[in-house]
């Protein structure tokens, strides 16, 4: 009959001890991972998608950016009719929306939203975006004056060309 070692016994209990500790283990994290997944499964069915009503709502210079982010002009360009690709995107509207609210002047440069180039387009979101930071820069200005020199003085600001 075969009679085991010592050292044979010792690793037989030590693998077997693993074993078991590892299918524990494996046992316990899958149910502590279950109980974390249920709540999140909760919060994702009582969340609907973003919609356009609920996004965060951007400065006129914020929006200028990003599509003067997402619309590079590469060289040769610029004389490209870009109102169909903003309107395939759906960006267009977001463009009109930004011309109405603006309080700059880019009549010289789009003078209908169905046909314009793609250095038009850059020039007016440039103008747009400067001045919607001149606009925000001029408040935090006159909040950071003091109460007395608030109404006393207003200087005029001269336009830089």
């Amino acid at each position: 009959m075969y009679k085991p070692t010592p050292l044979l016994s010792y690793f037989w209990g030590l693998f077997s001890g693993l074993i078991v500790s590892a299918f524990l283990f494996n046992s316990l994290t899958q149910t502590e991972a279950e109980t974390e997944k249920t709540p999140v499964k909760t919060e994702q069915s009582t969340t609907s998608p973003v919609r356009a009503a609920d996004a965060p709502v951007l400065t006129l210079a914020a929006r200028a950016e990003l599509l003067l982010k997402y619309y590079t002009i590469r060289d040769g360009a610029e004389e490209t009719n870009l109102a169909p690709l903003l309107q395939k995107n759906g960006h267009l509207e977001i463009f009109k929306q930004m011309l109405q609210q603006s309080t700059a002047d880019v009549s010289d440069l789009i003078q209908s939203t169905q046909s314009f180039t793609a250095a038009q387009f850059y020039a007016s979101l440039v103008r747009i975006k400067q001045k919607d930071e001149e606009q925000q820069a001029k408040a935090q200005l006159e909040l950071l004056k003091p109460a007395g020199t608030a109404t006393t003085l207003k200087p005029q600001q001269a336009p830089i060309n």
